[in-house]
């Protein structure tokens, strides 16, 4: 398996990336083949809004669901050796999946904060090498959602998120993305993904920017933002009335803010004054019985 540190040495040693006309088919022979029976609706252009999935209860005891966002690839504090450890532990175990929750790559423009001189590499080579990083583990990947560092590029290139999930062969989303779990006794599991937005810097603005959107979009279990480096969660808990029994059911959900792999100090991430942190992902525990656990990575 391809090494981050291999790719970060080669760009400090000035070695030539594979040529134009053969890396295409060096990222396609990297694509871990598809495991997953998947179908997609709400598709505006390149977009996909809704996704499906079925997981067999018999094949897995459990599933876990772990939250990758806020990664900032590309940029020279991002985190690289615990981005490999979190790519390697989900690909461990063949019972683990991915939601994206944007930010993947760093992708300075000159509209935005930080300097060039922050980058290892440009956006569009940020994009290549990323695919190259996460190639193997492209079929664990049950949502992709975008966020601010890639629509950066819009004004004068485009969406990088949809460049990233057109090499890499998922569905994505510049904004938001249901995905539904078929699994066991989840008929479905629903999980609500959006990147986040903003810039609250006490708890509980954080706090206020995720349950606005929770309250905003009712009825799913699950509910993941990023965006502001900070790790929290809140338990959920909604009344279902149920015909067949005439009572009423109370489900249980959760909605999680899931931290970074970008350090604060000596980025802007500190000039900014966001909190320091550790990378924390947030990782959701299913089991065909109809019971949840949320965990942290």
């Amino acid at each position: 398996m391809n090494s981050l540190a291999n790719i970060v040495q080669s760009v400090a040693a000035r070695k030539v990336a594979p040529k134009t006309f053969e890396y295409l088919e060096r990222i396609q022979r990297m694509l871990a083949p598809d495991v997953l029976d998947r179908a997609t609706g709400m598709h505006y252009g390149e977009q996909v809004k809704r996704v499906s999935v079925r997981i067999s209860a018999k094949k897995f005891k459990r599933i876990e669901l772990l939250h990758i966002t806020d990664v900032q690839f590309g940029h020279v504090e991002c985190r690289y050796h615990r981005v490999a450890e979190y790519r390697d532990w989900v690909l461990a175990e063949p019972n683990r999946f991915m939601f994206w929750g944007g930010d993947m790559i760093d992708a300075y423009a000159a509209w935005s904060p930080g300097t060039a001189w922050d980058n290892l590499f440009d956006p569009q080579s940020q994009v290549y090498r990323f695919v190259e990083c996460w190639a193997p583990a492209r079929h664990r990947i049950l949502g992709f959602v975008g966020g601010n560092h890639e629509r950066r590029a819009i004004p004068g290139f485009g969406d990088l998120g949809v460049l990233l999930a057109t090499l890499l062969k998922v569905p994505y989303s510049n904004g938001q993305q249901l995905v539904d779990i078929h699994y066991g006794a989840w008929k479905p599991h629903k999980t609500h993904l959006w990147h986040g937005r903003g810039a609250a810097r006490t708890d509980g603005g954080k706090m206020q920017m995720m349950m606005t959107f929770v309250k905003d979009h009712p009825g799913s279990h699950l509910y993941l933002v990023g965006h502001l480096h900070t790790a929290m969660m809140r338990t959920l808990h909604s009344a279902e009335r149920r015909e067949d029994k005439l009572d009423v059911r109370m489900v249980k959900g959760f909605a999680a803010m899931s931290s970074s792999f970008l350090s604060t100090w000596g980025t802007y991430s500190e000039v900014s004054g966001l909190s320091p942190h550790d990378c924390m992902m947030a990782c959701l525990v299913l089991e065909p019985d109809g019971g949840s656990e949320m965990t942290w990575r």
